[in-house]
């Protein structure tokens, strides 16, 4: 298999142009002809082209992004061009890797945790089902240290769930210090990821769009220059931690790569595609997780009160 041309079609948009030989198509032909002696001439070539594909890509892949110093940050969308028998086949590959992007800093963010306060209402449930009997036997005293325990229970776990967003929070500021331009289709697929996550959200809580816009007082097109602006914040957070990683000596050694593959999780890091292409996809996860512990490490998260904040039903 041959590459025939790379290029960029934008910052960060790589297209790919390679053939493999007649020969070469032939042997696919033949062991897909072995393993499945069913299909039909058009599937067989099908078929036979794929695992071309995936039998001399690699080598290709492996080597272009080592020679052009690519970080890639998707996986390649493969399009045939043209096939023969007699003389093989062109394909293209499109893959998106790091844009050219200046950093500004990378530590020194604030960010306070923020628990939500906790409802005279809610305490009272929480009350209701884990201290019940307790309650109804308890004088008065025993009943207010009852609703202080609950309330301190309570307050932690917000507390908890306060820190993990203001976490998060803190590294969304740093995609504010990425700057340049970033491929558009990339910020397309993030968009629509976003707006994906976003429906399931409102189905999970029973609430259809229309209630929600009516309840944030959004117009349709408030609401997706809303999304959009998200999705670029968050894309640029993630790119940013890539760009810390590079900056700061981050990037994990070949041996760490190793372990992780071998402890590959389907559920996190999704189905295996080739070796090459899942090596890069570890070497990111490990290294945007050094970076996010880098960045949290010299910045700060301001603490939430001591006591819990109750708050009176409307």
């Amino acid at each position: 298999m041959k590459l025939e041309h790379f290029g960029l079609a934008g910052p960060g948009d790589c297209r790919v142009v390679f053939s493999a030989t007649g020969p070469e198509l032939a042997q696919a032909v033949e062991e897909c002809r072995t393993a499945a002696p069913e299909l039909s001439k058009e599937d067989l070539l099908t078929e036979a082209v794929n695992r071309a594909i995936l039998a001399g890509f690699p080598a290709l892949y492996e080597q272009l992004v080592a020679q052009q110093g690519l970080i890639p940050l998707s996986d390649p969308d493969f399009g045939l061009l043209e096939v023969s028998e007699e003389t093989g086949f062109r394909a293209g590959a499109e893959f998106f890797c790091l844009p050219p992007l200046e950093l500004g800093r990378c530590t020194g963010f604030v960010q306070a945790i923020r628990p939500r306060p906790i409802r005279k209402l809610t305490l009272e449930l929480e009350i209701n089902r884990n201290y019940g009997d307790a309650d109804r036997a308890a004088d008065p005293a025993a009943k207010q240290e009852l609703r202080a325990q609950a309330a301190r229970k309570l307050y932690a776990q917000r507390c908890a769930q306060a820190e993990a967003v203001a976490r998060q929070e803190l590294l969304n500021q740093l995609g504010a210090e990425v700057k340049g331009e970033l491929p558009k289709q990339l910020l397309a697929q993030n968009y629509f990821a976003e707006q994906r996550a976003f429906n399931l959200r409102l189905q999970a809580n029973g609430v259809n769009f229309d209630q929600y816009l009516q309840v944030q007082g959004q117009t349709v097109e408030q609401f997706r220059t809303w999304l959009h602006q998200l999705a670029e914040q968050k894309l640029r957070s993630r790119l940013g931690l890539l760009l810390v990683a590079q900056q700061e000596g981050l990037w994990p050694a070949e041996e760490e790569v190793d372990a992780a593959l071998s402890a590959w999780d389907p559920k996190i890091q999704g189905e295996k595609t080739f070796a090459a292409n899942d090596r890069q996809k570890l070497r990111r996860r490990l290294a945007a997780d050094r970076a996010a512990a880098f960045v949290l490490a010299y910045s700060t998260l301001t603490p939430p009160p001591e006591q819990p904040v109750l708050e009176q039903d409307i």
